[in-house]
């Protein structure tokens, strides 16, 4: 089965954004993994709008409605402020956004709060934004932090790439984390459709993964894989 355009589209777009690389890196598990994710190069207007249609396009595609997208800091928080614009700009789709402080303010009208944007209520449905889940602790951290403040309607959680990897205790990552949470977990693409769209092609004169990177892909994920 053929990939979505967009699928292709965003895969070519993190690898030219330098977003997806492929080499030796250590992750902060401590894994050292043969590929490495980071949205934090989506750092100019141009690129951080067309990251952000993806994620509009992957929200749209998941069938789930909801009122608020929730940005964990701090990465999460200009991909739910640029998400709620492009779903506007592009969908005509008007979503509120919200995000968390790292400290809570202590002054003016919003002391003690430590979320920004959209007030949260219980009836309020909250899909939470990100860019990779590797063990889910921030995303667990998110859900508790809103729980305690307002208590929304957690309805999903959307990811870049699904790395498609155990979590500490050799299960599902992203399956756990669906476990624990009750809730859904999307992402735009996972490692099997980037390996689809990379292996032995080339993009912009470029071929990302070639028979070297893919052997250590395979042994990678012969460990870490599911």
């Amino acid at each position: 089965m053929s990939l979505s355009a967009y699928k292709s589209e965003f895969i070519e777009l993190l690898v030219k954004a330098e977003a997806l690389k492929f080499g030796t890196f250590t992750l902060k598990s401590g894994r050292i993994a043969p590929y490495f994710l980071n949205v934090g190069s989506f750092y100019t207007g141009e690129l951080m709008h067309q990251l952000s249609r993806f994620y509009a396009q992957a929200y749209l595609d998941s069938g789930i409605e909801v009122e608020v997208i929730f940005g964990p800091a701090y990465k999460g928080i200009p991909l739910s402020v640029a998400t709620t614009c492009a779903l506007y700009s592009e969908f005509k789709e008007n979503i509120s956004f919200c995000f968390n402080r790292k400290e809570a303010k202590n002054y003016g009208d919003a002391k003690g709060n430590p979320l920004v944007g959209a007030p949260l209520n219980e009836k309020t449905r909250v899909l939470l934004i990100d860019d990779v889940i590797t063990a889910g602790t921030a995303i667990r951290e998110s859900v508790e932090l809103l729980r305690e403040n307002g208590n929304p309607q957690i309805a999903g959680v959307l990811i870049a790439m699904n790395r498609m990897e155990k979590n500490n205790d050799g299960q599902n990552a992203l399956e756990e984390v669906e476990k624990i949470l009750g809730v859904k977990v999307f992402s735009i693409v996972n490692l099997n459709e980037v390996i689809e769209v990379l292996y032995n092609r080339e993009v912009g004169g470029q071929i990302y993964i070639d028979d070297e990177k893919m052997e250590m892909i395979k042994k990678y994920r012969e460990e870490y894989g599911v």
